[in-house]
Order: structure tokens, then sequence, then C-alpha cells
């Protein structure tokens, strides 16, 4: 048994539907109405319904705000949206929010139905996606090294580097034969995962930089592993090349960005030299205009940030002195013991 809600503030665009819909073709036996999004989400609430038909612009709640919180809170329901609104922001917005079909008005029967085939057809194929298994060791090491490799590559925007390493990936996956049920789709969402965290540190919205096909992309167990990989590196080249062109666009350098940046990212391995690269400077500008404005070097910074966390950290008394070296960049304890003392006067341990 099936349900769908069909979310429209005109009565007769609901009546349409109703109507228009070949219902027990598809074996859909419930159909609930609203009139507005937020009625609508009630609605979604009570009965959870496979398929969600809205309008874009009706009164309360809009279609763009009920396409967000369906795609945050309940990703699997499938969505249709009919609007009489030939607008590209909400067109675009369907597409970020993965609906199966954009139906202008007036209803067209055979859209309605072919939009209904195909969101039942991708429920399927969403219904068959088998409870992901337990990373293989071999395949834990390959990724756990390129997401490594990859977030470091995307720091130092390195453009041309990324659609490499992501090639190499997607070579030493298939080596590993087929993979278990579930894992292809597990892997593309880390590494999307991945590229939001790593576009939110460099202080960027990927919303609006992704490849339009990026949004409606699925993957099944059947999914070429080569075909998400290209998708993935198509999303990072995009996301790369919008951030080194607004890089490129800033006349002069904005140290309050720099240091924002350090802040967010002193725990990686960052250096003058990748700093400077990321904002297309050269390193003798960059420490010597860094120094004017904050009377301490780059490195100094870097070293005054993670000394400041390994000090909070070490305040609890569950987190080893091993742990909070590593948790702010050092993997050598000798080595963060002595720039510990240096720079705090007390060995980690006589602080704690």
């Amino acid at each position: 048994m099936m349900k769908v809600v069909i979310i429209d503030d005109e009565f007769w665009t609901r009546d349409s539907i109703r109507r228009l819909g070949d219902w027990t073709r598809f074996g859909i036996t419930q159909i609930e109405e609203a009139e507005d999004g937020l009625k609508g989400l009630n609605i979604i609430q009570d009965i959870l319904p496979e398929i969600v038909i809205t309008d874009m612009k009706m009164r309360g709640m809009g279609g763009i705000e009920l396409l967000q919180k369906l795609t945050e809170d309940y990703p699997f329901v499938r969505k249709i949206v009919v609007s009489g609104y030939e607008d590209f922001s909400y067109t675009k917005q369907a597409i970020l929010s993965r609906v199966d079909e954009y139906i202008l008005k007036p209803i067209n029967p055979e859209e309605l139905n072919q939009g209904l085939e195909k969101a039942i057809r991708e429920l399927r194929i969403s219904r068959g996606l088998h409870a992901v298994q337990p990373l293989d060791k071999e395949i834990l090491k390959v990724i756990t090294t390129y997401k490594q490799i990859i977030a470091r590559t995307f720091q130092e925007l390195h453009l041309e580097d990324i659609q490499g390493r992501f090639l190499e990936l997607g070579r030493q996956l298939e080596e590993q034969g087929a993979l278990q049920p579930g894992i292809n789709n597990s892997l593309y969402k880390q590494f999307m995962l991945l590229l939001e965290e790593q576009a939110s540190m460099a202080g960027a919205d990927i919303t609006f930089m992704l490849p339009i096909h990026t949004g409606a992309f699925f993957v099944t167990d059947n999914t070429p592993i080569m075909q998400w990989i290209e998708v993935l590196s198509s999303a990072y080249a995009a996301v790369l090349e919008e951030l080194i062109l607004r890089r490129k666009s800033k006349s002069r350098i904005d140290i309050e960005d720099i240091r924002q940046f350090i802040e967010r990212s002193f725990a990686e391995p960052i250096t003058l030299e990748s700093i400077a690269n990321r904002f297309f400077i050269s390193k003798e500008h960059l420490s010597r205009t860094f120094k004017q404005e904050t009377g301490s070097t780059v490195m100094d910074y870097i070293i005054f940030k993670r000394m400041e966390k390994a000090k909070l950290l070490l305040q609890d008394p569950s987190v080893s002195i091993k742990s909070a070296a590593e948790a702010v960049g050092y993997s050598d304890l000798n080595y963060f013991h002595r720039i510990f003392k240096k720079m705090t006067g007390n060995t980690p341990a006589q602080l704690r």
C-alpha cells in the first residue's frame, strides 16, 4: 500500500491531480490533500507517504521551503513539483532537492503519470539498496587514505590534481572487485559530505556551485564505480573553480580571511607555502603583511592556536596527552612536548 500527499493552495489543482492520476495502476491506495506546506508537513509526519506532489508558490510555507525540509527530514520521500510559474529559481531548487518530475500547469495527465511512474521506479530502486555492510579492511584503508589526500589537495586549490586523485581512487576501488551491497551509495555520500565540509572550511556554500546534474544523481548498487567517481570529480572541480575565481578577484590580502582559515584548519598540516598558494599570493608578501597587521608570524600564529586548543583539551582528564597532541596536528609526541613547553612554560603533564 502506497500513500500520496497533494499540496496546493488551489482546490481545482488538487482536484485535477486526483482525477488525472492513474492511482490503481501504481498501487497507490491513500491520497491526502493540504492547502499549504505547513499543513502538508503535518500530514506527512502522520502518514509517512511514499510520494509528495507539491506546488511551488503557495500562501504560508511555499514549495521551496517545503522541498528543503523534505530533503533534510524525509530523504526517501519521492517528490513531484507542479507549478504555473516557469521560473528558473523554482526549477533550480527542484533540481537541488532531487525531485522526480517538474510539471507546469495546466496539468497534462500523461506528464503526471509519467512523473508518478518515475517516482515509483526510483522508490523501488532506493528500497532495493541493502543495509550497508562494514567496509573490507583493504577498502577502508583506500578510502581513509584518499579522503586525506583529496582534502589536502582541495585545501591547496589544486584543480588538476583533484581530478587525478579521483581517477586513482576509482581504479583502486575497481581492483577490489564487486563491492558489497550498499557500499556504492555509502562511499558516494561520504565524499559528498567531505566536499561540504571542505567548502565550509573555505567559507563557501556549495549549494549554488555544483553542476546541475549532481543534484539529480542517485547511486545504487548497480551504478558503475567510475560513473559516480566522475560525478564526484566534476562536483569537486566545479567548487574549486569557483573558489579559485573568488580568490583571484580579490585585489588585496584580507588578513582576517587568512586568520579565520587558520582558526578552522590549524589541526591540518598547513604551512606558509600552502596558505600562500591558497590565497594566490607570494610567501614573502603573506609573511610580511601578516606580521605587520597581527604582530605575529604566520607559523607562530598557527602554533599559538594549536597550543590554545591543546590546553583546553588537557583540562579534560579523559583526554590523553597523545590524543590532545594528535587533535591539534602533532603525531610526534616528543615534538609536541617540546613545542608545548616552549610556548607555555610547562609540560603537558605539569599543566594538567
